[in-house]
């Protein structure tokens, strides 16, 4: 089979295409013709060097795929050769056959295409995650979701559209109709504002209930500052960190030495318990290995995927061929909504 190699850490050239054995198919797991598979940030963290979870190179990344069922192990059972499947892959899932086991595997609506269900296991499981399981978001809230525009943006703005809150969102200011559209009723430029200003501007100072934030670590003192009393701030990324065509140690540097007081404030440990908020980080990688599944973040997500509610939406699909050029897009932050790569 075929399959995006990352053969070393490094820029987008990195990533190759080779030849590699096609997985068997083992006692309880579904064996998977590949359509499309997700491009994740992470995998771009993984591409240099700076996701610790991520094995070593040689390697093939990808947490989701969408296809056909190609055959069924022994003991599995709920899917038959042919069934259009979507699935999280926890590595490997940039390849043309994958195998995983079958809790991991989801039926994909008739009315999605390919591209759209490799679209959906991480990034609406993470937004979920970060903002029903961990932020506890309800009707009425406010909350605040950096990169709106991105994969997981997108997904949690309609999450939280669909429960009733009152959306911010940051993204460059040539992507907030698109964002708008997804349900936004603030979107705030962060190249040209200060997202923290903006949005004490908007609530008169009232702050926010609810943030979720891949970027820092930058802005997680600003986005503790605009939590208001029982606020939560979910951190679930780093992006500061990586350039669009690699690792740079000196924004890495930086980074990490930013993180002790920019992350949880352990330096103020007694006026937290007075100031009533909540800091939250979160890695679905580290989930998913402690749960065994992601099904409890994107089980409940299921009946609104079928019924319309929730939409995934692609910003562009590459061929394998062009995995570093989908890297490249989306380090440059040109996508509206989630990349994904087909054979």
């Amino acid at each position: 089979m075929r399959a995006v190699v990352l053969t070393g850490h490094g820029g987008p050239e990195v990533l190759q295409v080779q030849e590699r054995p096609a997985p068997e198919v083992g006692r309880g797991q579904i064996r998977i013709a590949v359509c499309a598979a997700g491009v994740n940030f992470a995998d771009t963290l993984a591409r240099v060097g700076l996701y610790p979870d991520a094995p070593k190179p040689p390697c093939v990344l990808g947490y989701e795929v969408a296809g056909e069922v190609e055959s069924v192990g022994e003991g599995a059972e709920g899917f038959s050769p042919g069934d259009r499947v979507m699935a999280g892959t926890r590595f490997g899932g940039q390849a043309e056959i994958v195998s995983v086991d079958a809790g991991q595997v989801l039926p994909l609506p008739e009315r999605l295409s390919f591209e759209q269900g490799a679209a959906f296991p991480v990034n609406y499981g993470t937004a979920y995650a970060a903002l029903v399981i961990m932020g506890g978001l309800r009707d009425g809230d406010r909350v605040l979701i950096h990169a709106a525009a991105g994969g997981v943006g997108i997904s949690a703005t309609q999450i939280a559209r669909g429960i009733g809150a009152e959306i911010f969102g940051t993204a460059s200011a040539s992507k907030h109709d698109a964002i708008r559209a997804q349900g936004v009723a603030h979107a705030i430029d962060y190249r040209s504002q200060d997202f923290e200003a903006e949005a004490n501007r908007i609530t008169g100072g009232d702050g926010l209930d609810v943030i979720i934030d891949a970027l820092g670590p930058t802005s997680f003192r600003k986005d503790y500052r605009l939590l208001r009393q029982g606020g939560r701030l979910v951190m679930y990324g780093l992006s500061e960190a990586s350039t669009e065509t690699g690792r740079s140690i000196p924004r890495t540097l930086r980074a990490l030495a930013r993180m002790p007081t920019a992350t949880m404030p352990w330096w103020k440990s007694l006026s937290l318990m007075n100031e009533n908020k909540g800091v939250f980080g979160l890695n679905m990688l580290s989930w998913w290995d402690r749960e065994g599944d992601i099904n409890r973040v994107v089980d409940p997500l299921a009946a609104g995927l079928s019924a319309g509610e929730l939409e995934p939406v692609v910003a562009q699909a590459f061929p394998f061929d062009s995995a570093g050029e989908a890297h490249a897009f989306i380090g440059q932050r040109r996508n509206v909504g989630k990349v994904v790569l087909v054979p």
